[in-house]
């Protein structure tokens, strides 16, 4: 049967009929409670921008007919045959000429010759010519590169403390075996996604929202729907300190175009405000 106990600070409550009746509450039992509290105001979370690389993918030979080329030409020229008429001049001569006599026997004198011009037909067989020629191509091709481009795949976080545990009356920290934070905020730079001009999605709620050790803050997905960033906060004790951690984890992901480099990858830098209200908790055993 139910029953409410109260023994020495002991406090059980039971339910359920006599020999099988069920303890629904027992401080004798782990319960959790609230030992400390703590408000912190105006934390700033900052995650970075994204980079890529821009690798080369091929050459295109002709990219385009846009180009101004030069190519040597190969020309054949006839020269047809040619009659014409030349002249030239011949000199005169001096010669010896031999006479005989019956008188004076052989005598001998000296005879000059005139010079004189005489013309001439000459001919010339026709003729073939070969040539080059270096001349500009207005319509050539355009040899070029093609690049192509990735968002690169990064880890990063950044960690913060943000608060001291709560001390008992000696000044020793108290042992905490949990929190929950309340939290309030805002985004206050509004990163956009690498590929398109609009802002990346966020999950931060306009009122007051709690967690656990961690919340996912941004998150963008590829066409297949398989998430490539995500953007977490957490926040959690370590030792006597309550510490925040912003973390970034990026996928590598390629651009869907060749030469197109991702136009807001610069401007994906995000930054949050936050108010939180800490609840320091434990088991007691």
């Amino acid at each position: 049967m139910s029953g409410f106990f109260a023994d020495s600070g002991r406090i059980r409550i039971t339910d359920g009929a006599s020999g099988s009746e069920e303890v629904v509450f027992d401080t004798e039992e782990g319960m959790p409670h609230i030992v400390g509290t703590a408000n912190i105001n105006n934390v700033g979370v900052d995650f970075t921008n994204l980079t890529q690389t821009q690798s080369y993918a091929f050459t295109d030979y002709c990219s385009s007919n846009t180009c101004i080329g030069f190519e040597w030409n190969f020309v054949t020229n006839y020269t047809p045959p040619n009659w014409f008429y030349d002249s030239r001049y011949v000199f005169g001569t001096w010669n010896y000429e031999r006479t005989y006599s019956y008188f004076q026997g052989w005598t001998y004198q000296r005879v000059f010759t005139s010079g004189f011009t005489e013309y001439f037909r000459v001919y010339e067989p026709g003729f073939y010519t070969y040539d080059r020629e270096y001349v500009t191509v207005f319509d050539a091709c355009c040899v070029s590169d093609v690049f192509s481009y990735s968002i690169n795949a990064n880890e990063s976080s950044n960690t913060v403390d943000i608060a001291t545990l709560p001390t008992d009356e000696d000044g020793n920290t108290v042992p905490v075996d949990f929190i929950v934070v309340q939290a309030t905020g805002s985004r206050t730079r509004n990163g956009k996604d690498p590929r398109f001009n609009q802002a990346l999605p966020s999950t931060v709620p306009t009122k007051t929202f709690s967690f656990q050790g961690s919340v996912l803050l941004e998150s963008s997905g590829k066409a297949n729907g398989s998430s490539f960033m995500r953007r977490i906060m957490s926040v959690f004790v370590s030792g006597n300190k309550l510490k925040l951690t912003s973390q970034q984890s990026v996928a590598s992901l390629a651009r869907g175009a060749y030469d197109s480099a991702f136009p807001h990858a610069a401007e994906a830098r995000s930054t949050y405000n936050f108010n939180f209200k800490v609840f320091f908790g434990r088991f007691k055993s």
